[in-house]
């Protein structure tokens, strides 16, 4: 084991305590409770993190989805994670003690210019859990084309989303393939969404 990844369940990780955070901050935090292990291991499914090398997570919130990669991930795997709400930062670098994870206290726009300081291949998968509805569509489109140029041939962006519309159309204008399915045993039932083969860009 590279690490030592604990179970998310004191602290900021509480059912209350993520509902003060989502109080505080709705438009960082985009749902009331923490994401389900069910929906995690259904997201780490779609990125297929099991034969992964790279893969970037944006919004890892309180780390139930980083949990569920990191358990799934190579040990020669690396996980780079974006996170802009500074308590989920601390909470992280806390509780999640594994070589393999760089937790970046920065918006995951910071995917092109990482890729540029590390000299990084390619990205496996981008898992996205940012409430991209509660954003500017145009913000949303930047993380998405930066996202999509941030992929390997052949690698996937998964996003988890509440709103059932906002995110697809955004996803098609910069992805070929868009796949959508509701995990209906999460509250509230969540949209899980896989976004496959860039569009040329210019």
């Amino acid at each position: 084991m590279a690490g030592r990844v604990p179970n998310a369940s004191a602290g900021v990780t509480s059912h209350w305590e993520f509902l003060k955070a989502f109080v505080r901050a709705r438009r960082t935090i985009g749902a009331v409770a923490p994401t389900s292990r069910g929906v995690a291991r259904r997201i780490v499914r779609l990125a297929g993190a099991e034969t992964a090398h790279l893969i970037a997570e944006f919004g890892p919130g309180t780390g139930v989805i980083t949990q569920e990669l990191l358990a799934a991930l190579p040990a020669d795997g690396r996980l780079w994670a974006f996170e802009v709400y500074q308590p989920f930062v601390e909470h992280l670098r806390a509780t999640v003690d594994d070589g393999r994870l760089t937790l970046l206290a920065e918006s995951a726009e910071g995917i092109a210019g990482l890729r540029e300081r590390e000299d990084l291949p390619g990205f496996d998968a981008v898992v996205s859990a940012i409430p991209f509805s509660l954003m500017d569509p145009a913000q949303t489109a930047e993380i998405l084309r930066a996202a999509a140029r941030a992929l390997r041939p052949g690698g996937a962006f998964v996003a988890l989303q509440y709103h059932p519309r906002y995110l697809t159309p955004l996803l098609r204008a910069e992805f070929a393939v868009v796949e959508r399915e509701i995990y209906l045993w999460n509250v509230p039932p969540a949209l899980l969404l896989r976004a496959r083969d860039p569009r040329p860009t210019g």
